[in-house]
């Protein structure tokens, strides 16, 4: 006799923990593990921060634990377009962000903007220029150039990913071989996706990196505190019903209420909460210098 988790309904739905809610499944991101679902909330942060402009949540969708974020940044747009309230740009983090969604984003007539992963290739961690992004690609010769100034010899696709090849007799005379292949016996190899998705890649990627886009980003931190406002003060990681359908109420009801307490504090010039800080924060912030003579 063997034990076994429980029933399995597929690989994506996680599996049944609880007799009580036969919907709520695990749940893991980083070192947090739960039971249950997960709720994904969508508010406004264009408008001016001077408390004649409250931030409202006006998305929520509810899903069980296990799916991904960015299994959920289509059907999010696609919400946003039914209300009628596409962004000219949706800031998210970067478990929304892959390259197609950099691309099928602008359908929706939106900017998403968030960082994307990093290149986590040999070649890019290595920072000696040989990662995908430092090679020039011409699309419609199907032809890639290298730093060196070498030209790949052959293109083969399958579906919509694409390999361009160098050949091996060009790669085995490079001085600089080691630093950009580590195979005996062929040449370099590129695994490239769409032009359309590649180019939106490689841009972020860059993009990024500037002071700009840095600034723009900064305008997503106030989503932590609508979190932080819906844990906190209304209970929201304790699901009061069971089931996904029921959680969902709950989860509507809960951003009804921030919303309200926000209008609520924009009509009686309630000012905003500040973050608190500890006292050793207030010290560091704020230093006090002492000057004393010894005799």
């Amino acid at each position: 006799m063997t034990w076994r988790a429980g029933p399995q309904e597929g690989s994506t739905k996680g599996i049944i923990r609880s007799p009580y809610d036969q919907e709520a499944r695990t749940g893991k991101k980083r070192e947090t593990t739960w039971l249950g679902y997960k709720v994904h909330l969508t508010e406004t942060c264009g408008l001016p921060d001077d408390g004649a402009h409250p931030h409202l949540i006006v998305q929520v969708q509810t899903t069980v634990a296990p799916i991904q974020d960015i299994d959920m940044t289509t059907s999010i747009q696609a919400g946003l377009a039914k209300a009628h309230l596409i962004p000219d740009e949706q800031i998210v983090d970067t478990g929304y962000v892959n390259a197609d969604l950099l691309v099928s984003s602008q359908a929706h007539g939106m900017k998403l903007l968030g960082p994307t992963m990093p290149d986590t290739s040999w070649q890019a961690k290595a920072g000696k220029g040989f990662d995908v992004g430092s090679f020039s690609i011409d699309w419609v010769r199907g032809q890639a150039t290298c730093p060196q100034g070498h030209t790949s010899a052959r293109l083969s696709q399958a579906g919509e990913r694409m390999e361009m090849v160098f050949a091996t007799a060009t790669c085995a005379d490079c001085p600089v071989r080691r630093d950009c292949t580590r195979s005996v016996t062929t040449g370099r190899v590129l695994h490239l996706r769409p032009q359309g998705a590649h180019e939106a890649l490689q841009a972020r990627r860059q993009e990024q990196e500037t002071s700009a886009f840095r600034q723009a980003y900064q305008a997503r931190a106030g989503i932590e505190g609508t979190i932080s406002q819906a844990v906190r003060a209304q209970g929201l990681r304790r699901s009061r019903y069971d089931g996904l359908q029921k959680t969902q109420i709950q989860h509507v009801a809960t951003a009804v209420a921030i919303n309200l307490v926000r209008i609520d504090a924009m009509l009686t010039s309630t000012p905003r909460g500040k973050t608190r800080q500890s006292h050793f924060m207030r010290l560091a912030l704020h230093p006090i210098w002492y000057t004393q003579g010894v005799a």
